[in-house]
């Protein structure tokens, strides 16, 4: 247990010694775990080392990826709406995006987002949780 965070601490202090993807694919585990600030941060570094390697395409989807992560926590409904917009201009350039639950294969960005939406995507209310079902 302790070498996995030990590694992980290494890794938070100096990115280049992990891939972009394996940053990637823990920010998409801590945002399919509902962790969104822990996802935006593994995202950042996400970018940093797709910057390094010159992976133009991952780089845009791990920034989709991290619009996500920061409407989630979005404070206002103005920044929300924001996002939400900036989050679909940038899906329109990319055709694939990484699903948001296991096993984050990479399917069509529409589908992604439909996906995202329904569970659970800031709202105009600026509530990012599903309504809980009434009783009938």
């Amino acid at each position: 247990m302790l070498a996995p965070l030990a590694y992980q601490a290494a890794l938070r202090l100096h990115p280049h010694l992990g891939p972009g993807q394996w940053f990637h694919r823990r920010g998409l585990e801590a945002f399919s775990a509902g962790d969104a600030v822990a996802a935006g941060r593994w995202f950042e570094l996400a970018a940093l080392r797709y910057r390094d390697e010159l992976a133009v395409e991952k780089l845009a989807r791990v920034r989709v990826h991290q619009l996500m992560a920061r409407a989630r926590v979005g404070s206002s409904v103005a920044a929300e709406s924001a996002a939400m917009i900036e989050i679909v201009r940038r899906l329109n350039r990319l055709d694939l995006l990484e699903r948001l639950e296991s096993p984050y294969e990479l399917a069509d960005a529409r589908v992604v987002l439909a996906d995202w939406i329904e569970l659970g995507a800031p709202s105009a209310h600026g509530s990012c949780e599903l309504p809980a079902p009434q009783a009938a």
